[in-house]
């Protein structure tokens, strides 16, 4: 045994095992936590990101106005996307969904809807007048349809909307098996996605 005058930091077997103890727990919880990283945002492989998207959807009305203008889609599958239904199978998304004014700073009004892939099928892609909150009518709204490389622009052009509730078909498409654009299928045969919501 020491005596109690003896003992100084460095010869105290109770202070070098304490020491110790406390590093062993730092070092460990320092592994821990760096391990920890890798586990909780594991790095994507290049072949695992989904492509972003193959054709893009764009519905543009005056700016600063109260419209509330849906953009609606329905691919092949079947399932309206629009409002409320933002994505259906692994084709389309509503990427942006603008309400006029309604909790919006931005007085850019503008909808985004995307196909991220070619299944074949038919493509049907409309526009609906939710509510003009006492803005004169018509409302005057741009859409363009355009696809990546070898599609091209599908749609441009101006479409009205006369009253509330008012959906309008801008157009429709159809891709075939290789995820080509079928020119001859593009019309705008009108086709209610609304009644299957």
């Amino acid at each position: 045994m020491y005596a109690l005058g003896e003992l100084t930091p460095d010869t105290d077997p109770a202070g070098v095992a304490f020491r110790d103890v406390l590093f062993l727990m730092v070092l460990s919880l320092v592994v821990v936590i760096f391990l920890m990283t890798f586990l909780i945002n594991p790095v994507k492989k290049t072949d695992e990101v989904p492509i972003r998207t193959e054709i893009l959807i764009e519905a543009f009305w005056p700016t600063g106005t109260s419209y509330d203008v849906d953009l609606w889609g329905m691919g092949p599958d079947g399932v309206p996307v629009g409002w409320g239904v933002f994505t259906a199978g692994p084709a389309l998304n509503l990427e942006r969904d603008d309400r006029g004014k309604i909790n919006d700073a931005a007085t850019l009004n503008y909808e985004m809807m995307s196909i991220r892939s070619r299944d074949p099928g038919e493509y049907t892609i409309n526009l609906h007048l939710y509510n003009e909150f006492g803005d004169p009518l018509p409302v005057p709204v741009k859409v363009t349809v355009a696809g990546k490389g070898d599609i091209g622009e599908i749609f441009s052009g101006n479409v009205l909307l006369t009253r509330r509730k008012h959906e309008v078909t801008v157009v429709r498409f159809s891709l075939d098996e290789d995820g080509e654009l079928l020119l001859d299928s593009i019309h705008n045969l009108y086709k209610s996605i609304l009644a299957y919501r």
